[in-house]
């Protein structure tokens, strides 16, 4: 066995051992393994099948301390109560199943006890490194049936073939894993037909003595005898009912195999931190009437801002009109080009009007007015770079979509006809730029009427239905999209304002411009277009009271005063009650769980960042976890070695560790943390450091430091964002415990007490090319490459 290789890729073996029982396997190890050759990927896939091999030692640890003897897959073991429940934990990865990876885990946990309790006795403990352990995200084991280990004498044949003897490892109503007793050669195009003797003899069920026709799934053979996954074919109500009977009274004798709930409840769980810290706007588009339109979006707490960028003082979203049906056809068709990923785009004001401009790099670069746009557009308001990351969504994806990644139910109807009906999954990385940004010193000799030929066109009906990915709605009152323009005094300023969504006591509104207010602030507003509909009332110099003013300066949440009478709430009160079926109602009380679930499941499948967990170990912080989608991101691979992921050269950096530990001591003035950092990152650990920006200087020092590293090879950039972690949401992972808790409450405590310790969420997205053109070191070429 070629020792070094697999050690080089331990943390991805590990990652996939999990996954081994899954039906489609060999198609997830395809796509986790596309970054690694084809010699790399062969290695990994025989070492895999080499662990799960069905392993025939005892082991006996007689001598050491007080041992116990207990039988695992009909073998006899002696062992101590420890290196039982450890062994019984890795059973649980391999489906009860006593494999040679289990086997050798169990010796590898046995071997480094001395040499650890030797370094515990010599040296006081240090905090773990920065190592990162992989949580797959997005991809789960399904199971519509709770299976559970079973060991029980059969007899098997084929059609005109001999009989052999087995016995069950597993079974469940629907399926088995069954082991023969020597090598059969099988046919698997032919029904294979169960006898199942021994609980023939224990129970009245001559149906299964008879033998019960089942299908192959899958078969792992050795060198002495056969390991089959089987389902039944037939689907007979009256057998559901015998191997349901007999499972339920034997209950003493089996155990439900709860790793695959263990797993889909931990990424579930680290899943909902990590959403609402998502930065991206996750955009899915359908085909309708023959043109790509934008469908759904998820909406975060963290993404709100750049949802609320693209909207027009109309309230309807522009987002639609910039991302062409060209340009997408460029990225699909390019994707390894980063001159169509990157999109530049600004706003002008104009009477009262919001007009957007946007152009990708490959489109000025065609036209030579790169230099121009970048000019002029940082000079206006809302200078922003997007990178545009999509891909097609295909029916497997879909049909993963609709159906429940705890119990593999299917969604309702209404929810598969929206989800069956997307077509793209677009990641929309946002960033604000500026005068400040190094795009600011660009030269052009160009007049900014020029820029006209990059205006969008205005567009209404192409609002996509936004997902809200909040917790809970901590509303009161059920809110409404009302468009309508609304004048705020606060001191001697009068601020125009479009309000985006209304309820009686609340309003959420866009500013025209950038104010600061606030929180707790009193201000003074008025609604001059709904003043004729109002009569008597007095629509203006209502009393609201500033909640919080959003990142972007532009979008205030107001709530009506208390303190005294109010038109406002009267008058939107009777509004919205006489006006229910013309006005749509918003929020996330209307999203439907199963339609937000579905959305979830697309875009944690193809992860475009790297988030990392912080969890609170008593008196330190170990960052030691890292989400992994189905297909590794480009920061993941950018980053990851062959020994693993380690990010300890960029949470050592004094800046980033100061801002680790505010955050995660819960100091109030730390709660959220953005910085670019610039990596030396070569392939020797030892030799990686990392710099923010505000450690290098100004403008002219960053410049030097990136011809600097660029010259030593080596360099990336990467964007870093640490925000403090909520509480975990128990609620929604409450069918998951309960179902453990019902046969391993230690192991539903174990994961609760996992999610409690989390105090801080990370996210890690590579820009290199965005960096380096910012400072003028790439060409749109270079920066494609």
């Amino acid at each position: 066995m070629n020792s070094v290789p697999m050690e080089e890729h331990h943390d991805l073996i590990n990652q996939l051992i999990p996954l081994l029982q899954d039906s489609s396997f060999d198609n997830l190890l395809d796509q986790a393994t596309t970054h690694l050759s084809n010699s790399d990927r062969f290695l990994i896939r025989m070492e895999l099948r080499r662990l799960n091999q069905d392993c025939l030692r005892r082991i006996d640890l007689s001598g050491t301390e007080a041992v116990t003897e207990c039988d695992i897959a009909g073998l006899t073991h002696r062992l101590t109560e420890e290196a039982k429940q450890f062994l019984e934990q890795q059973l649980e990865l391999y489906e009860g199943r006593y494999t040679v990876g289990a086997y050798e885990a169990l010796m590898t946990y046995l071997k480094g006890e001395p040499e650890q309790e030797q370094q515990e006795s010599d040296a006081p403990k240090e905090p773990a490194p920065f190592r990162m352990d992989l949580l797959p995200m997005g991809h789960y084991i399904r199971r519509r049936e709770t299976r559970h280990t079973f060991s029980s004498a059969i007899t098997l044949w084929q059609p005109e073939g001999a009989p052999v003897s087995g016995r069950t490892q597993d079974l469940s109503i629907r399926g088995a894993r069954i082991k023969t007793e020597r090598k059969w050669h099988l046919n698997p195009d032919l029904p294979i037909f169960i006898s199942f003797t021994e609980l023939a003899s224990e129970f009245v069920a001559p149906e299964l003595k008879h033998g019960v026709s089942y299908r192959l799934v899958e078969a792992l053979p050795t060198d002495d005898h056969q390991s089959l996954r089987l389902v039944r074919n037939d689907s007979e109500s009256d057998l559901d009912q015998t191997l349901e009977r007999i499972l339920s009274v034997s209950r003493l004798r089996t155990r439900p195999e709860l790793n695959h709930l263990l797993r889909t409840a931990k990424s579930r769980g680290y899943e909902r931190q990590y959403l609402p810290q998502l930065s991206s706007v996750p955009l899915a588009m359908s085909i309708k009437q023959g043109k790509l339109r934008p469908s759904l979006v998820l909406q975060t707490k963290a993404n709100l801002a750049h949802l609320d960028y693209w909207m027009d003082e109309r309230g309807h979203s522009q987002i639609g009109s910039a991302l062409t049906e060209e340009r997408l056809a460029r990225v699909l068709k390019q994707p390894g080009e980063v001159a169509h990923q990157l999109l530049f785009s600004f706003v002008h004001l104009h009477e009262g009007h919001r007009l957007f401009f946007s152009a990708t790099l490959w489109e000025l670069n065609k036209l030579e007015m790169a230099a121009c746009f970048f000019k002029h557009g940082s000079h206006k308001q809302g200078f922003k770079l997007h990178r545009i990351r999509l891909h097609a969504i295909s029916d497997r994806d879909k049909e993963w979509a609709c159906h429940s990644p705890v119990n593999g139910r299917a969604a309702d109807s209404l929810v598969q006809q929206q989800l069956r009906a997307l077509s793209l999954l677009i990641n929309l990385e946002s960033t604000f730029l500026g005068q400040e940004s190094g795009f600011g010193g660009y030269e052009s000799e160009c007049h900014i009427n020029q820029l006209r030929r990059f205006g969008q066109k205005r567009v209404s009906d192409l609002d996509p239905s936004p997902l809200a990915c909040d917790h809970q709605e901590l509303r009161r009152e059920p809110r409404f999209s009302l468009h309508t323009k609304v004048v705020i005094s606060h001191g001697r300023r009068d601020l125009i304002a479009q309000s985006v969504d209304v309820s009686p006591r609340g309003l959420r509104l866009m500013l025209t411009e950038n104010a600061e207010l606030e929180p707790r602030e009193m201000v003074k507003v008025a609604f001059p277009e709904l003043q004729p509909m109002a009569g008597k009332l007095k629509l203006k110099a209502l009393p609201y009271e500033l909640v919080r003013c959003q990142k972007d300066k532009r979008t205030l949440h107001l709530k009506a005063s208390e303190d005294e009478p109010h038109a406002g709430v009267v008058f939107l009160s009777h509004l919205l009650s006489q006006n229910r079926s013309k006005i749509t109602q918003v929020g996330s009380k209307l999203q439907h769980r199963q339609l937000l679930e579905g959305m979830k499941n697309l875009i944690l499948k193809r992860l475009y960042s790297l988030p990392f967990f912080v969890h609170k170990r008593k008196t330190h912080l170990e960052a030691n976890l890292a989400g992994s989608s189905l297909l590794p991101s480009a920061t993941f691979q950018a980053l990851t070695d062959p020994q693993g992921l380690s990010l300890a050269a960029i949470l050592d950096n004094a800046v980033v560790k100061e801002h680790l530990e505010g955050i995660g001591k819960g100091q109030e003035q730390h709660k959220e943390w953005h910085s670019t950092l610039l990596l030396h990152w070569p392939p020797e650990r030892e030799l990686r450091k990392s710099w923010t920006l505000s450690e290098i200087g100004d403008s002219h020092n960053i410049h030097s430091k990136l011809m600097e590293l660029g010259a030593k090879g080596h360099l990336k950039v990467v964007s870093l964002k640490l925000s403090r972690a909520q509480k975990p949401d128990l609620d929604y992972l409450q069918g998951e415990l309960a179902a453990i808790s019902t046969h391993a409450l230690h192991r539903a405590k174990e994961l609760e007490e996992m999610l409690w310790q989390v105090v801080v969420v990370g996210e890690l997205k590579e820009i290199t090319p965005e960096t380096l053109l910012e400072y003028q070191l790439a060409t749109g070429e270079t920066a494609a490459s």
